[in-house]
């Protein structure tokens, strides 16, 4: 099945150029909607992911002040919704950035990329380092989708 109607005559209503493909197959809308409804229920969404759901650590730095971990986990919606993620989304990569006197129990903090914001860099540099040091908190940093395939996938 193609594109919606809705979505080509939505398209021609905007000048820009994003989401030129629509918003993808109503059967897929259908799924997240379906989705949605049990996440909407916070104790079934308690026990969507198990407690010992696998993450990956693929290298880990010491510094003078902490630990960086560079690591990745597949996306539960991958399992959870089959084949709604695109590829480039399943897999989420991430830093984990552990002060050296970090006691269990404490808070992370998550920073999220924002626009333009490619790779872990600026997050770790201004944001990460700076929380171990003054509050002892460890960061968790996650990468977004397409940054690193940005010359493969066109977003616009």
């Amino acid at each position: 099945m193609g594109v919606s109607r809705l979505d080509v005559f939505y398209r021609r209503l905007l000048l820009t150029k994003l989401f030129i493909g629509g918003w993808g197959k109503p059967e897929d809308l259908k799924r997240i909607f379906e989705f949605r409804k049990i996440i909407g229920n916070r104790e079934k969404c308690r026990s969507l992911v198990p407690k010992d759901y696998p993450v990956y650590i693929n290298k880990t730095e010491e510094h003078a002040d902490c630990k960086i971990h560079d690591g990745f986990f597949i996306s539960p919606l991958e399992h959870l919704v089959p084949g709604i993620l695109p590829p480039e989304a399943v897999k989420a990569r991430f830093q984990f950035i552990v002060p050296k006197r970090w006691q269990k129990d404490r808070p992370v903090c998550i920073h999220l990329a924002g626009t333009g914001d490619h790779y872990f860099w600026r997050r770790r540099t201004l944001m990460a380092k700076p929380m171990v040091k003054e509050a002892g908190m460890a960061s968790l940093l996650l990468e977004n989708p397409y940054t690193e395939v940005k010359a493969k996938v066109p977003l616009f």
